[in-house]
């Protein structure tokens, strides 16, 4: 199964603790998430103006002792801290849980080019694990966050992603479209990997009688646009042989799929 970061994260090393742990999650295409837009997101695109502090100035922090960290914590992010989480990093026995929170904390700025849904915002906090996203300077995001007490977080998992990538493509159409107050008709997309990809391979999608059929482009991408609200049977198919899905549209506004052959071909379910 490929490991698209959009379906699945799972990375498991070392963050810079020293210490290991995984990210597991899905996420869910915004072709169905913008049908519901939220004051409590905040979906825009922007270039990285300053990520503060640095990955290396964490590094050095974190053989600071617990008194000093503590005392570090709450100077630094004063102003972006609920008094609840004040108290919790001055008196909570739970270190770990105060590091993996707050030690591993950044501020990421933007320069926004374009406000797509929700709050107004121009810097999210995200952290440096492996559930974190990491973003790097002067590149452009598609970012999508939401409210953490005092801040608007992002991570591994909520979608946000360099603004020319395949999956922020996709998820900047729907995003438009909704707000022009036009928004997609229900469609099913996907791509296949390169290392799956056949020049025989053959996508086909059927309601009832009727049936539609696509070969994948160079990139292995294919799409289904302007369907109806309703059942849909997704099939792969080569000279290998075949697999398929059945996909439920009555109340999405999409289906990414996946597709991928291990013996036989799979499609992957998005949210």
């Amino acid at each position: 199964m490929p490991t698209n970061r959009w379906m699945a994260v799972i990375s498991l090393y070392a963050v810079l603790s020293g210490s290991a742990f995984g990210c597991f999650c899905f996420s869910t295409p915004m072709c169905s998430s913008a049908a519901t837009p939220s004051d409590s997101s905040a979906v825009f695109v922007g270039r990285v103006t300053e990520i503060w502090p640095t990955r290396e100035a964490l590094a050095k922090e974190q053989r600071l002792p617990r008194i000093q960290m503590r005392q570090m914590l709450l100077q630094r992010w004063r102003g972006n801290l609920s008094p609840q989480e004040e108290q919790y990093i001055r008196a909570s026995s739970e270190w770990d849980k105060i590091k993996f929170r707050y030690a591993y904390m950044q501020r990421v700025r933007f320069a926004v080019s374009e406000d797509l849904a929700g709050t107004e915002v121009h810097e999210v906090f995200t952290d440096s694990s492996s559930c974190g996203y990491h973003f790097e300077l002067n590149h452009v995001y598609l970012v999508n966050s939401s409210r953490d007490g005092l801040r608007y977080r992002t991570g591994a998992c909520s979608r946000t992603a360099r603004a020319e990538s395949e999956e922020a493509v996709e998820d900047l159409k729907a995003l438009r479209a909704r707000k022009s107050g036009a928004p997609l008709l229900p469609r099913i997309y996907g791509r296949i990997s390169p290392s799956d990809l056949r020049a025989d391979v053959l996508v086909r999608l059927t309601r009832d009688q009727n049936e539609e059929w696509v070969h994948p482009d160079a990139g292995g991408g294919f799409s289904f646009d302007g369907l109806e609200k309703t059942q849909y049977r997704l099939q792969i198919q080569d000279g290998r042989g075949t697999g398929e899905r059945l996909i439920d549209l009555t109340r999405k506004g999409c289906f990414e799929a996946v597709p991928w052959f291990s013996d036989s071909w799979h499609v992957a379910v998005s949210p």
